[in-house]
């Protein structure tokens, strides 16, 4: 899942809000940092909604703790082991498993890391795999296909459309060699003809009886 530093869904997943509880107070920037704030000092303890990036660098430096979100939560845990391909990651958390390896990193930085989080995240992404992923190859239906997309996050769909790809690219592949064999077999056919007429034409010359004069 790893993704370059400049790419658009590395970017967009790094503007994916989380919450982190302040380690230390904040004096004359609160409302800088959460809008919400009532004034521009926020207290040691304080939550707030923050940028993933800024979560990381506010873990990294010990000012604050990165909590991890519900869609990653126990609740969520319970519900993906019961029935991983029915949830639908792309109203929870689009880029769901990009945004996990960063969270990971920061509450790794913070010494609050969840020793079963990466368990977790893995055991959802084959499970998803096998149960939506492996059907791109097999839906030849557009209202199924575009259902079945909507479920997915960023990093399944984009597998999902690559897996499409390659059954097409099969497919026409395929398509292309049957013609191909029936067009030599059309040919060697005609070939055979073509050599028997030949062959016939020989023979009738050979026992053909002479003309008169011959």
């Amino acid at each position: 899942m790893a993704q370059s530093y400049y790419s658009p869904l590395a970017i967009s997943a790094e503007e994916t809000l989380v919450r982190v509880r302040l380690e230390h107070g904040c004096t004359g920037v609160g409302s800088v940092i959460d809008p919400s704030a009532d004034g521009a000092d926020l207290a040691p303890g304080s939550t707030l909604d923050v940028p993933l990036w800024l979560a990381s660098s506010l873990a990294q430096r010990g000012m604050a703790r990165v909590e991890l979100p519900v869609y990653y939560g126990n609740k969520m845990r319970r519900k993906m082991r019961a029935g991983a391909g029915c949830e639908d990651l792309r109203v929870r958390c689009p880029h769901y498993y990009t945004v996990a390896g960063g969270l990971h990193a920061a509450m790794l930085a913070g010494r609050t890391a969840d020793e079963g989080f990466p368990e977790f995240v893995m055991a959802t992404f084959r499970t998803r795999y096998k149960e939506l992923l492996c059907r791109a190859t097999t839906i030849d239906n557009n209202v199924e296909a575009s259902a079945l997309q909507a479920r997915l996050s960023v990093e399944e769909l984009s597998l999902f459309m690559a897996a499409a790809d390659a059954a097409s690219r099969h497919e026409a592949w395929r398509a292309g060699g049957e013609a191909s064999q029936s067009r030599l077999a059309r040919s060697a056919s005609m070939k055979r003809k073509w050599s028997e007429n030949q062959e016939n034409r020989g023979m009738n010359t050979l026992t053909a009886p002479p003309r008169p004069g011959q």
